[in-house]
């Protein structure tokens, strides 16, 4: 008893000291929306089956949004009042993508789309994926797989708001402030966790929620799109036919029009690895200078197929 009581007090200390705000880069690479002006306008369409996900990407693109804390219709916090932080350079807007495959999700020029589908036990809880020319973001697309969702394990609003939050920072070109699971939390969506709610599993304190963006987050997005461009890739109005291509102004049309696919064979070479060492980056090359990555949110203990 008395070693499992000291086991537990060194956790608590540890947690306690390793829980501190962020300092580390978490920018993906560089790559960005291009954009003349800030805030940069995005428009995420949802082909969503479910109305637990309408809810928890909802919130995740209320919680990223601008400095307004949302806008006027959109879902509010899904768990509490978000942590303070907000962000002057994303301008968010989000409606029903009807009409869209959500079994294949491919990409709408200019703009987000997020689906959620049961795509197999291949592994992976969400996926995020954007089309690049250059260092540009042209298009992105956010799976979520309900293979995995449906099951006890990770059918919780947590586990949802972590992953739907998550995936789509990773769209804006954000990446991970960390690739540990069974460390303390970092407060933010952006960090791997076996407790995406923080607290106690067991006697192990995992600290404050996951669920959320945090001011580390907001602070990158400021830094990554600081710069300004002379053209942008972001669509710049919203059309109700997704059966067109979407272009926006002076968006260029993206090379391929096909889904980044579910599994590694689609996605190209392992180019990045987690703190497990599982491939969590793919590239797949589409031409000069164009190309699809690919970031993977493995199951806890779960890797390629």
């Amino acid at each position: 008893m008395v070693r499992k009581l000291l086991r537990a007090a060194l956790i608590a200390s540890v947690a306690i000291t390793v829980s501190t705000p962020a300092t580390a880069s978490n920018s993906w690479g560089g790559y960005h929306w291009a954009r003349i002006t800030n805030p940069v306008s995005l428009m995420v369409n949802k082909a969503l089956t479910k109305p637990v996900w309408d809810t928890a990407v909802g919130a995740a693109v209320s919680d990223w949004n601008s400095s307004t804390g949302g806008s006027p219709g959109v879902t509010p916090p899904l768990l509490g009042s978000i942590p303070t932080g907000t962000s002057s350079i994303l301008s968010l807007s989000q409606r029903i993508a009807s009409g869209v495959s959500t079994k294949q999700c491919s990409p709408i020029a200019g703009q987000i789309l997020v689906c959620n589908d049961s795509y197999g036990q291949r592994g992976w809880l969400g996926i995020a994926s954007i089309w690049l020319s250059g260092l540009h973001i042209t298009q992105g697309t956010t799976k979520l797989n309900d293979s995995y969702f449906n099951l006890k394990q990770y059918n919780t609003l947590e586990w949802r708001a972590m992953v739907a939050c998550q995936e789509i920072g990773h769209d804006f070109g954000l990446d991970h402030q960390d690739t540990t699971f069974d460390n303390v939390n970092k407060g933010t969506c952006m960090d791997y966790t076996n407790a995406p709610g923080g607290g106690y599993i067991g006697i192990v304190n995992y600290g404050p929620s996951n669920v959320y963006p945090n001011q580390h987050d907001f602070d990158e997005l400021v830094t990554i799109y600081t710069h300004l461009d002379t053209t942008t890739t972001a669509a710049s109005f919203a059309s109700t036919n997704f059966g067109v291509r979407l272009v926006g102004k002076a968006a260029p049309a993206p090379l391929s029009t096909q889904s980044s696919g579910d599994s590694p064979a689609e996605w190209g070479r392992a180019i990045r690895f987690d703190a497990q060492g599982r491939p969590d980056v793919y590239e797949k090359v589409l031409g000069p200078g164009q190309k699809v990555l690919t970031h993977v949110f493995w199951a806890i203990g779960e890797g390629p197929r």
